[in-house]
């Protein structure tokens, strides 16, 4: 059949948080129907990658929305109903591509990645819609008004709100929605919509990109991965700083952390001018190095919904993750056995402490968390019942309009 598959960013390359899901998903799909690919790019390189993707894609549509506009229709939508995220990513040559896209083509199915993009096909009602709704966005929105400071934990919980009703709405008037483990299910189904036809397709890893060394990794050294302008990396990082990292120096006076990752907040930047054991990478080609170079992965989250990709991707690679209760959330994993899981700093220091001191402990949970990985993280079994019930709704809608 033919799909419309829209998403809010290029999904290209496969190298970060949704990109990541969106490209496998086309990949998979693209295996058993003819895809047609329309989304946003908010930097002009990402053109590049149209290419790659009709490797997989029947058409590929990218229209480029500047950051700056986006900005201004976010700051126009605080004084409305609307928000602020659908006014971030909404672009009126991007509608008109999508009314072309399914008059042309007239698709079996709309596949709508975020629910950002559900706007774009909203009088759309003679084909069956379906939402990747990834993680229940409404509930992230809520987190970041908890930590944030005035004014803007008050935007924050205002736009919880404008999305948890838009959420609602969607998952009344779409026919399926996706999210990526059961836990952001039963979380939609308790604070979104009770009823809502909801299926868990957890993310996979690539097991032959991110694979453990054969080369020595330093013992004194501690790793942490992601886009670093990001509200929930930054904050995870300072509080791993302040009230970790300190117990750690104690007992090992010699310990550097790398955080890598793109554009870094300059709370960041500050941190690694003042501390020469803290460094700072910026953007850099390929995290791996960094990775398997360490003696663990710490990811004390303070804020997170869904499943961590960095969390998942370093215990393919064999390096030990030490991570809390927070961070643990829609992984399948043991704590204890194949990474380690503590909320208290004092603990979690602890943890980190045992890893770089005792090279068999290590050896152990990073051989246990590969293993883990191996079973539970293959996107190719992971990605099998999207297809069965795409066909089934497609099926269910025709039945139903008969």
């Amino acid at each position: 059949m033919t799909i419309v598959f829209l998403t809010h960013r290029v999904p290209y390359p496969p190298n970060k948080g949704d990109k990541l899901r969106a490209f496998h998903e086309i990949k998979f799909l693209a295996r058993h129907h003819r895809i047609c690919l329309c989304c946003l790019a908010d930097n002009t390189r990402d053109l590049r990658y149209q290419d790659e993707l009709l490797r997989y894609c029947q058409s590929v549509d990218i229209v480029y929305l500047p950051a700056y506009q986006s900005n201004l229709r976010s700051f126009g939508a605080l004084f409305s109903n609307t928000a602020l995220s659908l006014a971030y990513f909404y672009s009126k040559p991007l509608r008109s591509v999508v009314a072309q896209k399914i008059h042309a083509q007239r698709p079996d199915l709309v596949f709508v990645f975020s629910s950002s993009m559900a706007q774009y096909v909203h009088d759309v009602r003679h084909i069956p819609k379906v939402m990747d709704f990834v993680d229940v966005d409404s509930e992230k929105w809520a987190q970041y008004a908890r930590h944030a400071k005035f004014p803007y934990n008050l935007v924050y919980r205002s736009e919880s709100r404008r999305l948890r009703r838009y959420e609602n709405f969607l998952a009344k008037t779409f026919q399926h929605g996706f999210l990526v483990s059961e836990k952001e299910t039963r979380d939609f189904r308790d604070l979104v919509f009770d009823k809502a036809p909801l299926t868990a397709i957890s993310n996979g890893v690539d097991t032959q990109m991110f694979q453990p060394s054969r080369e020595p990794y330093d013992p004194n050294t501690l790793v942490f991965t992601g886009a670093m302008d990001y509200f929930a990396n930054v904050e995870t990082m300072l509080y791993f700083v302040r009230a970790i990292l300190p117990q750690i120096r104690k007992a090992i006076p010699s310990v550097k952390l790398y955080i890598v990752g793109s554009k870094p907040a300059p709370v960041l930047k500050k941190l690694a001018n003042t501390s020469s054991d803290i460094i700072v990478t910026g953007y850099v080609d390929q995290v791996r190095p960094y990775v398997v170079k360490s003696a663990a992965f710490v990811a004390p989250m303070q804020i997170g919904r869904g499943i961590n990709n960095k969390i998942i991707e370093a215990m393919a690679m064999g390096v030990p993750v030490v991570t809390n209760s927070l961070g643990l959330e829609g992984i399948r994993a043991v704590p204890g056995h194949d990474l380690l899981v503590e909320d208290a700093p004092e603990n979690f220091a602890a943890q980190v402490i045992r890893l770089m001191t005792d090279a068999e402990f290590r050896h152990t949970i990073a051989g246990n968390a590969r293993k883990t990985i191996a079973t539970h993280y293959n996107w190719d079994t992971n990605l099998e019942n999207l297809n069965t019930i795409l066909c089934d709704v497609v099926a269910h809608f025709h039945t139903s309009q008969a």
